[in-house]
């Protein structure tokens, strides 16, 4: 073993007062690590120190999956720079087209706020980032450069969205993505809103899409158009995943428009949704009849996630980098408060991952899994999510990559 993570909890079943969960049994336990996944998962009173391996107390805390933030942009945060709210535009051309110039401006370097907002986000919890980079003209692959540079030197997980939100035909911005995409950084390619962005949402997307294949990459579109912009496009999206045999790597963001079909077209949609493994994923915005009816997708067998989104830049004075606030926002909104409910809500947070599955028996960790890990001082995964609960060590690949304690992590 490369590591042993020793005197941790894991949790195993519920505690039920007749079909009342209100708890769970958790077990102590030794973790073996090597190369970055899990090779050992041994009752700590079966463990014994054998051979030469770093070995890391877990003092009795509950170990639970890392944290996966799905939706972010190291490229457009302001954190680190003085308050300032958001200025006025009158349209959302207007907006992002006075975006790049504030942030061209600002004091701080793109990659000393993109630090500020992983350190806003890794006492949370958060192992991995997707975020989405601006690609575009008025930007070229400056901010592409950048980020990627920026994220090759750290020890976490992470992916790069190319991301031309300026409308891919509007911007003429193929090219560029083909550019950012030569350089085999870059994971997925996005979008936002090609029916209302580049009046022609079925060009926008096979555009895409043949990017997507030639290129073997994924796809996560950003997606606020509602009615019937909305509902078009969700349809090609689902015709053009199946066409192109994308199954399990096409994304929707936003995804605002879910709330508009209605009846058997509903259950149609919802279903495709679902037999496509297309994936929903959500910010959790207040505005009403935005939020996609996530709790309804899940009865579907569809795969959500959530994200922070915007955390203080040009679209949003708001935001702390927390996951974890995000998810408890999810609880309120979609009444959820059983220890049954709560410890499935971690897997919005966890890539799916939870400690144990819909049916009471124990899903992770298991041997095989990357060791993407937390230590919190909270009682139950259920607690943790309803609370909010205090992450003490964060682990990616069996790495230490955020601790409160005066260890080091690894180098960055």
């Amino acid at each position: 073993m490369d590591v042993w993570l020793i005197n941790v909890l894991i949790e195993t079943i519920y505690l039920k007062q007749d079909d009342w969960a209100y708890d769970t049994q958790k077990q102590a336990s030794a973790i073996g690590i090597k190369e970055g996944t899990i090779a050992a998962v041994l009752p700590m009173d079966q463990w014994t120190e054998d051979q030469p391996a770093k070995i890391i107390d877990g003092r009795n805390q509950l170990l639970l999956p890392g944290l996966v933030e799905k939706h972010c942009h190291l490229d457009k945060s302001k954190l680190g720079t003085a308050w300032r709210p958001v200025t006025p535009a009158a349209s959302l051309v207007e907006r992002f087209e006075s975006e790049i110039p504030q942030l061209d401006a600002l004091p701080l370097s793109i990659k000393d706020r993109a630090e500020s907002l992983i350190d806003a986000e890794l006492p949370h919890g958060t192992i991995f980032f997707r975020s989405h980079i601006d690609i575009e003209p008025m930007t070229e692959l400056r901010y592409f450069d950048a980020i990627a540079g920026l994220l090759a030197q750290k020890s976490f997980g992470s992916e790069l969205v190319l991301f031309p939100q300026h409308g891919l035909l509007r911007s003429q911005a193929k090219p560029l993505i083909e550019a950012a995409l030569a350089t085999g950084k870059a994971a997925l390619i996005g979008g936002v809103d090609p029916y209302t962005l580049d009046e022609d949402y079925k060009a926008s997307l096979k555009q895409t899409f043949e990017l997507s294949t030639k290129h073997h990459t994924g796809i996560d579109i950003h997606l606020h158009d509602r009615q019937e912009a909305g509902r078009a496009t969700i349809k090609e999206i689902i015709r053009l995943t199946h066409v192109h045999g994308l199954e399990g790597n096409v994304s929707i963001s936003h995804a605002f428009g879910l709330n508009d079909f209605e009846g058997k077209e509903r259950a149609q949609i919802f279903k495709a949704l679902a037999d496509l493994n297309i994936h929903i994923i959500s910010s959790i915005p207040l505005s009403p009849h935005t939020i996609p009816p996530l709790k309804e997708l899940q009865s579907y067998g569809v795969k959500v996630h959530i994200g922070c989104d915007n955390v203080y830049d040009s679209w949003s004075s708001l935001g702390d980098g927390s996951l974890q606030e995000k998810l408890v926002r999810y609880l309120e909104i979609f009444s959820i408060n059983t220890q049954e409910a709560l410890t499935e809500a971690l897997g919005l947070v966890t890539d799916g991952k939870v400690t144990i599955d819909q049916t009471g028996l124990q899903q992770w960790p298991k041997v095989g899994d990357e060791a993407n890990l937390v230590l919190t001082t909270a009682t139950s995964s259920a607690a943790f999510v309803a609370r909010k609960g205090v992450v003490s060590k964060s682990f990616y690949r069996g790495k230490v990559i955020w601790s409160t304690s005066n260890e080091s992590p690894s180098p960055k």
